[in-house]
């Protein structure tokens, strides 16, 4: 039972990480001379983002990253509550699918993410990978994988546990039924 408690501990940490690992840059062209830089949401996160800021966002594809926020954040309200309900752990198990697939979706095909910031940048001979920022979606992709563990792992234990019952007569009815 403690181990469980432990794992659904650990679940929600690497949710809640999850959803802050969208936050850092995914995009990085700093790599290419350019120091601009945008976060999992789209939003631009580069130097000079008090001024560039609101022009520049919306450059880059942001419904992956919030993809991956929404479904890491519903995998830890799913996780907090599975003790209350047999399916939650189901739900947070297919959430943080959701967030892994999308993770691995954009580090296969960079493009999904990139969109047209290179043909904005008049970068359109430079290969879309060139653009992503790999060690945030690798930490990305390695939160995702540990919660989809953890997920796992509880709904498993929870389609495994035979429900208690309580027993038929309490033992102060019994001792009665014996005299």
């Amino acid at each position: 039972m403690l181990r469980n408690k432990v794992v659904v501990a650990v679940g929600i940490l690497v949710a809640t990480a999850s959803a802050v690992l969208t936050l850092l840059p995914w995009v990085d062209v700093t790599r290419l001379g350019v120091p601009m830089r945008w976060n999992g949401l789209g939003k631009y996160v580069g130097e000079y983002r008090e001024h560039y800021g609101a022009l520049l966002s919306g450059m880059v594809n942001s419904w992956p990253g919030w993809i991956v926020l929404i479904a890491s954040i519903a995998a830890a309200g799913a996780l907090v509550a599975a003790t209350r309900a047999r399916w939650l752990p189901v739900v947070a198990c297919g959430c943080a699918i959701v967030a892994f697939a999308t993770v691995v979706s954009v580090l296969v095909f960079p493009a999904l993410l990139v969109g047209g910031i290179k043909h904005e940048l008049g970068a359109s001979g430079i290969p879309d990978r060139q653009f992503l920022n790999p060690g945030a979606l690798i930490a990305e992709a390695v939160t995702t994988t540990v919660l989809v563990t953890c997920t796992l792992h509880i709904a498993l234990w929870r389609s495994r546990r035979k429900p208690s019952y309580a027993p038929a007569t309490s033992s102060r009815r019994r001792r009665r039924l014996s005299l």
